[in-house]
């Protein structure tokens, strides 16, 4: 087992940076953030490699729904017998120096430190334990850990091995306005369908779910932390057993610098809610429904305001169609057609039905499904 690792993940523009500078700030614990995404995306692609069709996702780290070709055992089966060396490392990181998505930066001794004093034999958790330890701000702190977005997939192995592992879930109508407006390109690249990123943000609330009643594991909302980040941090602290935590009034980076936030609309002293709801004044209303449409059975679980009732929901998920130009490629299956239309509304409609061995196209696991079937929890 692997004890003093941290990881936190979750859907772009979700919180994760406000999350990971909130556990940064603590004396007991050193974090870095997005310091090798490459890691994981190419880790990613060499299973689907593995795969009868060959991979070739446009997307490794996709959302995962309707995916038929694999199970969430077979890729923790591979990450348990995944193995790397330092070259293969080396090279992603050289890779790295020209990529936006990395925040953490080392130049090449650093990394070549690191590299060698790599354990033997490491399965990934042990290499991404490592590495977050050998990179991080404080190497000698008793918790070193590391935020990606978008890889919350790799959570069920991490903490299987023993990781400190956190979810931080944001209303998806705000991460909509995040990512399509303002500044929101600067930090999520080009845009992507709304049918996508809907998905993503699925996935992250499916896999929190599933992995609730793990030890070392929490999730929580973006909005709970910015309306009382001393509550939330407690929280935190006790269920991923990294002792007492407080919020602070100014936030640093790693470098020491005051942090004043990577909201894409206006920067932000300290923790601020400045952004809850922004959607409000920023999404157009046909898209804020169509959001509130598809994610429906997360939203009233999850606490998040909705209007919308089923027969509605079913309306505007027929009804909608892409406002925003998207010029990037391999998205066509997440498209504003009428065919994804026709599966959404099957998704709303089996909500209800008791979880089988389908749930897991639709819901990614049983668990999840059944809690989303049990309804409103606050």
């Amino acid at each position: 087992m692997i004890d003093g690792a941290v990881f936190v993940s979750g859907a772009q523009r979700s919180g994760t940076t406000l999350l990971e500078k909130l556990l940064g700030m603590q004396p007991q614990v050193s974090m870095l953030s997005q310091p090798f995404p490459f890691l994981f995306v190419e880790t990613k692609r060499a299973f689907l490699g593995t795969l009868d069709d060959g991979g070739g996702d446009s997307y490794p780290l996709g959302h995962l729904f309707h995916e038929r070709r694999y199970t969430a055992a077979g890729f923790a089966a591979f990450l348990a017998s995944w193995r790397t060396n330092a070259e293969t490392l080396a090279a992603q990181f050289a890779a790295m120096r020209s990529y936006s998505g990395q925040y953490a930066r080392f130049d090449t001794e650093t990394v070549g430190t690191a590299l060698a004093s790599l354990p033997r034999d490491s399965d990934f958790a042990a290499v991404i334990s490592s590495l977050a330890r050998a990179l991080a701000p404080d190497p000698s702190a008793p918790f070193c850990g590391l935020k990606e977005t978008v890889s919350e997939e790799y959570m069920p192995a991490l903490c299987s091995r023993g990781f400190r592992c956190a979810i931080i879930i944001r209303d998806p109508r705000d991460v909509l306005a995040s990512l399509n407006h303002g500044r929101g390109r600067e930090f999520g690249g080009e845009l992507k369908p709304t049918l996508f990123n809907i998905r993503n943000w699925r996935k992250s609330v499916a896999i929190a779910l599933s992995l609730e009643s793990e030890p070392r594991f929490h999730w929580c909302r973006y909005e709970d932390l910015v309306d009382d980040p001393s509550a939330e941090l407690a929280r935190l602290g006790d269920r991923l057993e990294l002792g007492t935590m407080q919020a602070r009034e100014e936030l640093v980076d790693a470098d020491g610098q005051r942090w004043r936030g990577n909201s894409s609309f206006a920067d932000h002293d300290g923790v601020s809610g400045a952004s809850v709801s922004r959607y409000r004044d920023t999404l157009p209303d046909d898209v804020a429904r169509y959001v509130e449409a598809a994610c429906l059975p997360e939203l009233r679980l999850l606490g998040y305001e909705s209007s919308l009732g089923d027969t509605d929901a079913t309306r505007v998920l027929r009804a909608f169609r892409e406002p925003y130009t998207i010029v990037r490629a391999g998205f066509d299956d997440d498209a504003a057609t009428p065919a994804n239309a026709a599966r959404e509304i099957e998704r709303l409609e089996r909500v209800s039905a008791f979880p089988d061995g389908e749930s897991r196209f639709w819901f990614l696991s049983e668990t999840a499904h059944r809690k989303l079937r049990e309804g409103p929890r606050r």
